[in-house]
């Protein structure tokens, strides 16, 4: 009791940045009334009246809007064999190439093309030291691709938008892709198409994609589910117009969704793991979750909806599954579907006691962990987590006043993250004199993805994606580079009267901001910044303290719009820093 009673008091007190943002709010009220000499009630009503129509109209039209209409070159000379290579990714979102791809991927596999799996061209591409040229857009020669990968032709795609862009008034999920298949032997384009889809808030799904997401909602994040959805509807339409090649036997059956409850969350022993394929009726389904499950059959209950599950075992265990779905017909030709709900966590978690007083070590083989209320490492005590380690957190988190060493590799991250759909407390360092450090963590669904007060810590690689705030430094020091800070309902990154350097780091699609810095000394260069709510960087601070050089802001002149208070930002990048992603 008293470790949680510690817990709450510590986390209790609201960041000082709330409290200025209730005291603008009160001013902007007084002074709407002082100009309108009218309750704000009225005022605000009239905005709405305004506001609903233009909405309701701009989502009108777009129900209206005709199918996407390709450009068609080369239709008598399919090819028969075809690599779609990695998309290059031109959003903020960094996830964006690699779902959009998977999901084209997906649909592509329905039609009458032979078509190479992703993680063979990716491993063939590195072998060459092609990988990069690729997913940065730079120019690799067709002929070049086909007779390294033994395909006729490739598929190039340029993600443009994938998730939520800020507005001034609303804000619009989006999807958007622009694809174009070339001949390996010509290097002439057969198929090319620029498509991009919008999907309001809360928009109704009409299609079977749309109403698979919304049944298995409650595994997935409400950000991930809009960007599977988007990406799934973009896809959809954008395959439907690619010329497809007779067969040389009957076509393969077309799958439409792969769905399951496995995402976010952990599946112990005795719980179910329900899997369900949309596809063509009257076939043969089954699934896999290498190299726990191989095959399992699905039954068809309703035509053209397989369904089956997997009761999880004792002996289970699995740290990060990924999930494939198979359609097959009666002369064997087949589809198959590769997840994107994300993945599957499998095992019975070792418990850990509520206060860790000696060094303690957490490992793989140990994994996955649960920390059922608080965890509190005392002074004198140094808490290492091993790559690969996975720790699951009912309510709260883990307060340390010793030492913190989380030392995740790029093949072995560590994952943190809340068990079921509440919101954890997350992880906060209290006065904590230890060399701290976080190397490939991922941290998700907490309060505050990682919180400081007087307290030294080096963020290295890691992700925050799905918190409340992303990262908070109180009188406290940081450096973070390589790092992702994402989707946070607050600001990114907030700090007051501390010392951070921020570096080569992506900060994005923050809904309350990038970054918040009041009375701090920063140094940030080299970083993405960019799609934040509300602003990219607000400065509360009258010493000019915040150096903000040579950074990517998505625009040509950041101080216009995204920038408040005192802060350096010229010169800036003409172009992203390139960024890799922890799946």
């Amino acid at each position: 009791m008293m470790v949680k009673k510690l817990y709450w008091e510590i986390f209790s007190s609201p960041y000082q940045a709330d409290r200025y943002r209730k005291m603008n709010g009160k001013k902007i009220a007084q002074m709407i009334k002082i100009c309108f000499k009218k309750p704000i009630k009225s005022f605000f009503i009239f905005a709405l009246v305004l506001t609903i129509p233009a909405l309701n109209t701009s989502c009108a039209l777009r129900m209206f809007q005709p199918p996407p209409e390709p450009a068609i070159l080369q239709e008598e000379q399919l090819p028969s064999k075809v690599a779609i290579l990695p998309f290059v990714n031109r959003t903020s979102n960094p996830e964006a190439g690699v779902l959009v791809r998977r999901m084209f991927y997906n649909f592509f596999s329905s039609l009458n093309y032979r078509d190479l799996e992703p993680f063979v061209i990716d491993e063939n591409l590195r072998i060459n030291d092609l990988y990069t040229d690729v997913t940065a857009g730079k120019n690799v020669s067709p002929r070049q691709l086909g007779q390294l990968l033994g395909v006729d032709a490739v598929i190039y795609g340029d993600v443009v938008s994938l998730g939520k862009i800020f507005a001034l008034v609303y804000s619009d999920n989006q999807a958007g892709l622009n694809a174009r298949m070339v001949s390996c032997a010509t290097g002439q384009t057969i198929w090319k198409l620029e498509h991009t889809i919008h999907i309001e808030e809360g928009e109704v799904p009409i299609s079977p994609i749309g109403l698979a997401t919304a049944v298995f909602k409650t595994a997935l994040s409400h950000t991930q589910a809009n960007h599977m959805k988007a990406a799934s509807e973009l896809c959809m339409e954008m395959v439907a117009t690619i010329p497809n090649p007779p067969g040389v036997s009957e076509p393969p059956p077309r799958i439409q969704a792969l769905v399951h409850n496995g995402a976010g969350r952990l599946l112990v022993p005795g719980d179910y793991l329900k899997v369900a394929l949309i596809g063509d009726k009257k076939q043969i389904a089954s699934w896999s979750l290498p190299p726990l499950i191989n095959n399992l059959p699905l039954t068809e209950k309703e035509p053209g909806v397989y369904i089956g599950a997997y009761r999880i075992k004792q002996k289970d265990r699995l740290a990060h599954g990924r999930l494939m779905g198979f359609l097959n017909g009666k002369t064997g030709v087949g589809s198959q579907w590769m997840d994107t709900l994300g993945p599957i966590k499998i095992g019975n978690p070792t418990v850990l006691p509520s206060v860790i007083a000696k060094d303690y070590v957490l490992s793989l083989d140990k994994s996955p962990y649960l920390v059922k209320d608080a965890l509190v490492v005392k002074p004198g005590a140094k808490l290492t987590m091993e790559p690969g380690t996975v720790i699951w957190f009912r309510s709260l988190g883990i307060i340390v006043k010793g030492e913190l060493q989380i030392l995740g590799t790029e093949d072995n991250p560590v994952r943190l993250s809340s068990l079921g759909r509440s919101t954890w407390k997350g992880v906060f360092l209290d006065h904590s004199f230890g060399e701290n450090k976080l190397s490939y963590c991922a941290i998700s669904g907490a309060e505050f993805g990682f919180r400081a007060s007087n307290s030294k810590v080096s963020i290295q690689n890691s992700q925050f994606q799905d918190n409340v705030w992303g990262i908070v430094m109180e009188e406290s020091s940081a450096e973070i580079s390589g790092s992702l800070i994402r989707t946070s309902q607050k600001s990114g990154i907030a700090a007051r009267q501390a010392r951070i350097l921020v570096n080569n780091s992506v900060i994005t699609e923050n809904s309350s901001g990038g970054f918040l810095l009041e009375n701090s000394r920063a140094q940030i260069v080299q970083n993405n910044i960019l799609n934040n709510g509300g602003w990219e960087m607000k400065v509360i601070d009258d010493k000019g303290q915040v150096q903000a050089v040579q950074n990517w802001w998505g625009t040509d002149d950041p101080i216009k719009n995204e920038i408040i208070g005192p802060v350096a930002v010229k010169p800036i990048l003409t172009t992203p820093i390139e960024f890799n992603i922890i799946e």
